[in-house]
């Protein structure tokens, strides 16, 4: 019995250890397999770039196409434009490939008298009209042209105009404008306070000052400029000042610029002349509003900066000019001037001016304006005698209109 088990046992030992093997060759031609797989690697994928070298072929070739093409079709017009001008010149009645020059000379020879002109024969002159002018009248002997009169300017027939400044006959009063508005603003209050302050001697903190006024477009900031235009220190903020003024372009404004014009300081001066250029309203009016104030030195201080600045020699030509707008501007500065009793450039034209309608025109302006200052500087006129007869009777002729005889 114990035999018996010892033998089943052998059997039973037996079978697991064949097990055993097979499990463990099993395993290993397993684990041989997955590392062949493993240690294989996998084939690199190429890409493929034949579809673009295809494209590109065919580009180039239909760029190519493209080129021939313009090539021969203007080679085409250019043939067609050499033959339709050649045509056209076939058609009237020459070709110059077919020109033969020896051909044609030998034909001009054997038929010279054809087309040759006759020894004897003379053109015939084609008859003049009876009237037209003869080389005479219009050369001189040495041939040059017969110098004409100059005497009288060229007119056209019509007569010369007269200037529209003798159909003035009255000084118009000046148009009301509209004031610029106050302001309270707290920076323009401090600004116009800080320079009115006389003993503020720093430049760079007026300077400031004066940026903070350019800023409002006042009443009260333009009188605040004015006083820096007329009366600061620092010749470069007047300059400034007016230049701020002139960029405001209001009525209220003109006075000082004008006065500023009359400047000893070069620098000031300039920055004025520059800003009356820039003020679009009537002048004209701006003359008139000062002399209607009635204030005798304001009126003498402006009448002075007119003719420092230069106003005055200028407004001469514009009273005989043919635009009415200039003639009025320059009656009304005459019109200052007299009110002023600055006369001395006023008779002076009358006496010297060279153009005749000037001088004529500066005598209307004083007729018109009827002021007795201008008396003393016509009766001084006459005494010289030495005008032109018609210009002393017109002379006469003012004096009774403004109500005096003479003596």
């Amino acid at each position: 019995m114990l035999k018996k088990n010892n033998l089943s046992f052998g059997r039973i030992k037996f079978l697991f250890a064949n097990l055993v093997s097979l499990a463990l060759i099993f395993s290993v031609e397993i684990a041989g397999q997955v590392t062949a797989v493993r240690a294989t690697p996998a084939p690199e994928r190429k890409e493929d770039f034949t579809w673009w070298y295809a494209s590109l072929f065919l580009l180039i070739l239909g760029l190519a196409g493209a080129i021939f093409w313009w090539l021969n079709n203007k080679k085409a017009q250019k043939n067609s434009a050499l033959n339709s001008k050649s045509n056209g010149k076939k058609e009237n009645g020459w070709e110059v490939d077919s020109l033969d020059t020896n051909k044609e000379l030998e034909w001009l020879r054997k038929n010279q008298k054809l087309v040759g002109r006759k020894e004897n024969q003379k053109p015939k002159r084609k008859k003049r009209p009876s009237n037209f002018p003869s080389t005479e009248m219009v050369l001189n002997v040495n041939g040059a042209e017969v110098k004409q009169e100059s005497s009288s300017p060229k007119t056209n027939g019509n007569p010369p105009t007269v200037p529209p400044i003798f159909s003035i006959q009255r000084l118009e009063f000046a148009r009301p404008f509209e004031d610029l508005p106050l302001s309270n603003d707290e920076s323009l209050m401090n600004a116009i306070e800080q320079m009115q302050d006389e003993l503020e001697e720093d430049e760079e903190i007026r300077d400031l000052t004066l940026r903070v006024l350019t800023a409002f477009r006042t009443k009260n900031s333009v009188e605040a400029l004015s006083q820096a235009a007329l009366y600061d220190l620092s010749s470069s903020l007047r300059s400034k000042a007016v230049t701020i003024l002139s960029e405001f372009d209001h009525e209220s404004v003109f006075e000082t610029i004008l006065l500023a014009c009359a400047e000893p300081t070069r620098e000031v001066r300039a920055a004025a002349a520059r800003g009356l250029t820039k003020l679009t309203f009537d002048r004209a009016d701006a003359w008139t509003r000062i002399a209607e104030t009635g204030e005798e030195g304001r009126i003498v201080q402006a009448a002075r900066a007119a003719i420092e600045s230069g106003f005055v020699d200028m407004s001469f030509d514009r009273l005989a000019h043919q635009d009415r707008k200039q003639a009025y501007e320059a009656f009304t500065l005459m019109a200052l001037l007299i009110k002023a009793g600055e006369t001395e450039k006023i008779f002076n034209a009358l006496e010297n001016n060279r153009d005749m309608n000037v001088r004529k025109a500066v005598l209307h302006a004083i007729k018109v304006t009827k002021d007795q200052k201008a008396l003393d500087g016509l009766y001084l006129m006459l005494e010289k005698n030495n005008l032109p007869p018609e210009l002393q009777e017109e002379i006469d002729k003012t004096i009774e209109e403004i109500g005096f005889v003479t003596v």
